[in-house]
């Protein structure tokens, strides 16, 4: 009885069925995907689509525990599906929806089949569920004020801010430290989880680092302020808020916040980064942040109707990422072969070989590989470059079948490092739980391209174990069961 209590909503047992089963709202869900967006020229796709939408969530679904192999699924799934649902509201066929010659029609199929692969890997890799993945959490998360989680993720920010600064001083070791970094989002992951588990008791530590991550985040070359937003929604998942009216018209304005901010900066983003790198291509900043915020302002300011519809059309097109993919499908292998693994071989290798004893090491260009498998027609973006995605990149190794086996694997060692870092020893609980969202939050855009991914992941995890065996010990032993 005291376990059903301590987990509530996300006991694991025969209380799970009917409405409170998170399969009867996934199926709610995607049901009201389809009646929105579904009905049109491409609904046969869009029925497709919302399948695999619900498959690949009931597979991977845990109440009371991070949603972030939920979240590489989901991501991964939207910007495989929308192209669909843009194409019915413009009342065209998918096969139309590329402003060049794309078999998008056959990609969109491919990668719906293979995030849903990915999907069943990743649960395999996470392996059975266990109580303890959701007690051990809560219980560490209520042992502590949310003033001393809100400390730990302070602590972290200056971590992350000097990691940064020296990643630009010394770029040999630019890769380590920018993963260092990037743990942060495991101390506001915790912080998060914290304060969503107390409620209205909670007070607004959260609220201001959410607006601080948000406003630090707008007027950098990239512009990244979507992790926060994910990381926050991830803690709330896993906290099993339940969503009051109230609650719920909150969370609706913070995604419309979150949609309006992507217009916004797809609408002003070349203007605004051709002006902070100095008119030189380069992803550079030239300016101080000050003059960043009122260029940005400026260019704002200056948007019209017709510049945000233009912006909204380009903002789908842009989370959209099976056009490419449609382009590589007419020309592997008819013109360009199969590389029978090379890609991947090489992402896997690659962060095994350090520049440092293999200076001849190739530098990584996803431009110059979606310029060859393309044909030439699609190549570098001004002051940017174009991956081909992840789901392109196996197909180009192994085909369309092979393709498959491929991403089974990818997704058993995306699930295989949530399972390791959950369940060890000097992390289980609130901190690997917390560690595992921040090491995997970067793998779940379908335009990353693997060669990348894979050695972040590599890196981020040497992050993680670092953290978890030297510096908690030290700094939040009670943050480690064994020693609270």
């Amino acid at each position: 009885m005291e376990t059903r209590r301590l987990i509530g909503w996300a006991y694991v047992g025969r209380s799970g069925a009917g409405i409170h089963s998170p399969s009867f709202w996934v199926l709610v869900v995607a049901q009201v995907i389809f009646l929105v967006g579904g009905i049109g020229p491409n609904w046969i796709l869009a029925l497709l689509s919302v399948a695999v939408l619900a498959a690949g969530t009931i597979l991977l679904w845990r109440p009371g525990e991070s949603p972030i192999l939920v979240f590489i699924f989901s991501y991964s799934w939207l910007q495989s599906s929308i192209a669909i649902y843009h194409a019915n509201w413009l009342s065209i066929d998918v096969a139309e929806y590329a402003p060049f010659f794309s078999e998008t029609r056959s990609a969109t199929v491919l990668s719906l089949g293979g995030i849903l692969t990915l999907a069943l890997g990743m649960r395999l890799g996470a392996g059975p569920r266990r109580v303890n993945d959701v007690l051990g959490p809560r219980q560490i998360a209520m042992s502590q004020p949310v003033d001393r989680w809100f400390r730990l993720y302070a602590l972290a920010w200056v971590g992350s801010f000097l990691a940064l600064s020296y990643a630009w001083v010394v770029p040999g070791l630019s890769q380590p430290l920018l993963a260092l970094a990037a743990m942060k989002w495991a101390f506001f992951y915790m912080l998060a989880f914290a304060y969503f588990l107390r409620g209205l008791r909670a007070g607004w530590l959260l609220p201001c680092a959410f607006l601080f991550e948000l406003v630090t985040s707008i007027g950098g070359y990239f512009s990244d302020f979507k992790a926060v937003f994910f990381v926050t929604l991830s803690a709330a998942v896993a906290s099993g808020v339940k969503f009051s009216p109230g609650k719920l018209i909150s969370s609706t304005l913070l995604a419309v916040l979150l949609v309006i901010l992507g217009i916004v900066w797809t609408a002003v983003k070349g203007d605004f980064r051709d002006f902070v790198s100095g008119g030189g291509g380069e992803q550079v900043m030239t300016v101080d942040y000050a003059t960043r915020l009122s260029k940005l302002a400026d260019l704002v300011g200056d948007l019209d109707r017709d510049s945000l519809a233009n912006g909204a059309d380009q903002f789908l097109r842009r989370i959209s990422y099976v056009e490419l993919f449609g382009v590589v499908l007419a020309n592997v292998p008819s013109i360009e072969p199969h590389t029978e693994g090379a890609i991947l071989w090489d992402a896997v290798v690659r962060p095994f070989t350090p520049r440092l004893l293999f200076p001849d090491k190739d530098v990584i260009d996803d431009s110059a590989r979606t310029l060859r498998y393309t044909g030439g027609l699609v190549g570098a973006a001004e002051s940017t470059s174009v991956s081909l995605g992840y789901v392109a990149e196996t197909f180009i190794d192994f085909g369309e079948y092979g393709m498959f086996a491929a991403l089974l694997g990818i997704g058993c060692f995306y699930g295989a490092i949530y399972r390791i870092l959950v369940r060890w020893k000097s992390s289980r609980g609130l901190l690997g739980t917390s560690l595992a969202t921040a090491a995997l939050l970067n793998t779940a855009a379908l335009e990353n391209s693997f060669t990348k991914v894979f050695g972040g992941v590599v890196v981020s995890l040497l992050a993680a174990w670092a953290i978890a065996a030297f510096a908690m010990p030290r700094i939040a032993p009670w943050l480690i069961p064994e020693r609270r």
